[in-house]
């Protein structure tokens, strides 16, 4: 007796065959392959970010040039400003010479200003060192005229100085030269701004010095101040003519920077040719 068989499949394939959906399987374990559209989203994300940090440099760089460029404009124009103040001259204002302490010929077409302070080591240095070179040259030759201006600043006593040198000048003008070189030479540059002189000791060197002077009459115009008013007319002219120091020279109303004998010697020559 025979078994019933099962009827074959119409397509031929076994029966209970899985479909192949495409496509080779993947081993077990492999790894799962990327999806390339995150790949894709990954890759452009981080072009984004590149591309986001190049543009904040390069802002960066151009607001640094910005700055670098303004600044130099400000400095230029503040190197500008400088020099033409520097370049403008310094202009004697509001003196008086017709009675003032004078060497050389006072009616000469080149007139030569100091503003001084007796205190001044720098004044000291001119007086003996450029003051007689000038004096040779065009003093005594009557080509140029000098006056002294007092500019005391440095401290208390450098009025009382002052004073003195103003009291002498009223008795003799001679008198006052010979004041201001024993001044200088008794000069102490470590006590330049210290106040330590006294009248007793202007009045003693003036007997050392000026021994032909009215000692009494000195001594009280001293104490009492007597030449005040033309000391302070000097001032006045020196603060008017905007002097920051001593010594300052003037030649013919116009401040020589630097006053070394080079220069002066120069504006004297300049002051002649015009």
């Amino acid at each position: 007796m025979s078994k019933n068989k099962k009827p074959a499949p119409k397509n031929g394939k076994p029966q209970g065959a899985k479909k192949n959906t495409g496509g080779a399987a993947r081993p077990q374990g492999a790894p799962r392959p990327q999806n390339q559209n995150t790949a894709a989203s990954q890759w452009t994300s981080g072009s984004k970010r590149k591309k986001s940090n190049l543009g904040v440099i390069a802002l960066g760089f151009v607001g640094l040039i910005v700055v670098l460029a303004v600044l130099i404009f400000v400095l230029t124009k503040v190197g500008e400003n400088q020099t033409t103040s520097s370049a403008e001259p310094v202009i004697l204002t509001s003196y008086d010479a017709s009675n003032q302490p004078t060497l050389g010929n006072p009616d000469s077409n080149v007139q030569i200003v100091e503003f001084g302070d007796y205190k001044c080591p720098d004044c000291k240095i001119w007086t003996e060192t450029v003051l007689p070179q000038l004096q040779t040259k065009y003093l005594d030759t009557n080509e140029a005229s000098f006056q002294f201006a007092d500019y005391p600043f440095l401290a208390d006593d450098s009025m009382l100085l002052a004073l003195g040198a103003q009291a002498l000048y009223e008795q003799n003008p001679e008198y006052f030269w010979a004041y201001n070189k024993a001044v200088y030479a008794n000069q102490d540059t470590s006590k330049v701004r210290e106040s330590w002189i006294t009248e007793d000791y202007i009045v003693n060197l003036v007997k050392e010095n000026v021994p032909d002077a009215d000692i009494e009459k000195f001594t009280n115009d001293l104490k009492n101040k007597t030449y005040q008013a033309a000391v302070d007319a000097d001032v006045k002219a020196g603060d008017d003519s905007k002097i920051t120091g001593t010594p300052s020279i003037f030649v013919n109303g116009t401040k020589v920077e630097n006053p070394t004998l080079e220069n002066v010697e120069a504006a004297i020559e300049a002051a002649k040719a015009s």
